[in-house]
């Protein structure tokens, strides 16, 4: 997915002059929003910061004082919901304790006690050149997660929502078994440490909202989309409106509380349309000054972004 996002980047850039023309959401009036204010998100943490997914991590977005902390999580080989993006051991952010090279491994075939035995701190992404290592860190389970968050807030008086992605395999082979085993567990823990009402369970796999409204409908639940490398090419350029259409009917079907596409989905007739039908809309992964403003001038209910301090700096402080 990050080879289709990054080409999505570049031809966003490659074509801006024309998609400035068709959906500039600053010529039209703003939507009325579903919620008081913006929901500042720090995807993964602060990937563009410290390494995704970690705690420090998380304390940047803290430090930039985001709204919402976004994570991903899989299910181990015991059972056990860590929070990782991808559901196999990834060379590129992780080494072993000694330096060396991992091997691409199945996290359903590992337990947490061997995922932890990692150092996923050391090595820099290098798609994030700002982003600062943090030699050592090891990976956290949810509950591991939810105490530091807690301890946090009860030292700062200070309170985060939690916005909680489920992760599969990305060819589609998980069963309904694993989906339903992975969304349950995901919700225990959240009952577990009393954060129901400020928690929402995201997924691309629609059977995890649908999971999710079964076994605790207070929990929000969220759809994620992201367009093929045309059909992207067609919302670039200002066209592609089937598509959109199409996510809206499936999220609604759905009974999603928040639709989360891809940003070149957001338009200002797909702001309205998502909140005519009771949905909010938080596009990601923003990543620049100019996409962050065209969005919010569409009147979009929140962002998730690589950089928490570009969302304080453009979003926050020009409210």
């Amino acid at each position: 997915m990050m080879k289709l996002i990054l080409s999505f980047s570049k031809l966003y850039l490659a074509v801006s002059f024309f998609s400035l023309l068709v959906v500039n959401c600053a010529t039209v009036e703003t939507p009325n929003r579903l919620r008081k204010d913006i929901d500042l998100q720090g995807h993964r943490g602060a990937r563009g910061l410290k390494p995704e997914n970690t705690w420090p991590a998380f304390e940047e977005a803290i430090k930039y004082k985001m709204v919402t902390l976004e994570l991903d999580t899989v299910l181990t080989k015991d059972k056990r919901v860590v929070i990782h993006h991808d559901s196999d051991t990834n060379p590129i952010i992780c080494q072993n304790v000694d330096g060396s090279q991992i091997q691409k491994k199945s996290l359903y075939d590992l337990t947490l006690a061997e995922l932890q035995a990692l150092d996923c701190g050391s090595k820099q992404n290098p798609n994030f050149p700002k982003q600062i290592p943090v030699p050592g860190t090891k990976l956290l389970s949810l509950e591991e997660f939810f105490e530091l968050v807690l301890k946090h807030e009860k030292k700062s008086k200070e309170v985060y929502e939690f916005n909680i992605e489920t992760k599969f395999p990305d060819d589609g082979s998980a069963p309904d078994s694993l989906v339903k085993e992975h969304t349950e567990k995901l919700i225990q823990i959240i009952e577990k440490y009393k954060v129901v009402d400020r928690s929402t369970i995201q997924s691309f796999d629609m059977r995890t909202l649908s999971v999710s409204k079964q076994k605790n409908s207070k929990i929000k639940t969220s759809a994620l989309f992201v367009p093929t490398y045309f059909q992207g090419f067609l919302m670039t350029i200002g066209l592609g409106n089937g598509y959109r259409e199409t996510i809206l009917g499936l999220a609604k079907e759905k009974q999603a509380d928040i639709i989360s596409p891809y940003f070149l989905y957001v338009t200002p007739k797909f702001v309205k349309t998502s909140h005519d039908k009771g949905m909010m809309v938080i596009p990601w992964t923003v990543n620049t000054e100019k996409e962050m403003n065209r969005l919010v001038t569409c009147g979009v209910d929140g962002i998730i972004s690589d950089y928490p301090d570009m969302l304080d700096k453009v979003v926050r402080k020009k409210n």
